[in-house]
């Protein structure tokens, strides 16, 4: 029987794991991401990962290769990181050769988001579906674009970079820079600035302060709080209805810890939606929460492989 590993790489974790062609998981790895250490200590726990799960195979079945998720930018055709934002020293690194040679398996590499988008359409809530968006929500907002069937790759594999759109003439801000948990917290710290009476000064320090404090106040009734969620599902909304536009999906998926521990924010992005598209082919499109939570990365992985082999 065919079997699969797929590696989901991120810049705190690792999680890896081995599974047949439907997705069905049966062993699995994590690791800390020993970033700090640079490419060479990361890439030497992607190859204890790899190899063993490999030893975990099933008696008489085949190993058809492995599939890698990693932060961008990158470049899908090559296999090269050219740089990494979350990882120190990643500056053009040819990962996919150079696991090839240490494992003597086909390697596959795509960027995080993308196999996101590929698991959740082929194991997920994009089942049946040739037109979605997958966006995650944390510490930046990353995007897959699935278009009639296929990935949005664009040169360089480079396409389909939704938290880069400018939402600001003023400041020339990104809806990343407005509206990931990053951004949240930025703006949590110099509201508290002007508002000494707020609840998150009991949980957090200016300095300190992270989305999650934010949604934590927000449940307990602070004003401060409740405003900067619900400006930060506005946001989410005005983006979505530029991706909305732009690619008219039958589905958007939406994961992410900002919104997965927040799920209440989509009601009123869905409401930004109703309001700002300009037909209703663009509002009835559904947006939910992603089904495959922390598994879509390394399930995305599997996903990219098979779709590579043909199967």
């Amino acid at each position: 029987m065919p079997y699969v590993i797929g590696v989901d790489l991120g810049g705190t974790k690792i999680y890896a794991v081995l599974t047949d062609l439907k997705g069905q998981i049966l062993a699995q790895e994590r690791l800390l991401t020993l970033t700090s250490q640079g490419p060479q200590a990361v890439i030497a726990q992607l190859i204890t990962c790899i190899r063993k799960l490999q030893a975990a195979l099933p008696a008489e079945s085949t190993l058809l290769g492995v599939g890698v998720g990693s932060p961008g930018p990158l470049d899908p055709q090559t296999g090269v990181i050219f740089t990494s934002p979350n990882m120190p020293g990643w500056e053009n690194i040819p990962l996919r050769d150079i696991l090839q040679a240490q494992t003597d398996l086909p390697i596959v590499l795509g960027n995080d988001a993308n196999v996101a988008a590929l698991a959740e359409r082929r194991f997920g809530g994009g089942k049946g579906y040739h037109n979605l968006i997958y966006l995650t929500v944390s510490t930046g907002i990353g995007s897959g674009i699935i278009a009639d069937g296929r990935l949005l790759l664009g040169r360089h594999g480079m396409a389909g970079e939704l938290g880069q759109m400018i939402l600001d003439v003023g400041t020339r801000a990104s809806w990343e820079n407005l509206a990931s948990g990053t951004a949240l917290a930025k703006a949590a710290a110099n509201a508290m600035l002007k508002n000494p009476d707020s609840l998150l000064h009991s949980l957090a320090t200016p300095q300190s302060v992270t989305g999650a404090e934010v949604a934590q106040a927000a449940a307990k009734g602070d004003p401060l709080a409740q405003f900067l969620m619900q400006r930060e599902a506005e946001l989410l909304g005005l983006g979505l209805v530029n991706a909305i536009h732009i690619f008219s999906p039958e589905i958007v998926l939406v994961g992410g810890s900002v919104v997965t521990a927040n799920p209440f924010l989509l009601e009123r992005v869905r409401q930004v939606v109703q309001e700002l598209a300009i037909a209703d082919i663009y509002r009835t499109i559904p947006i939910e929460l992603t089904q495959l939570g922390e598994r879509g990365g390394a399930l995305g992985a599997v996903a990219l492989l098979l779709s590579e082999l043909g199967l």
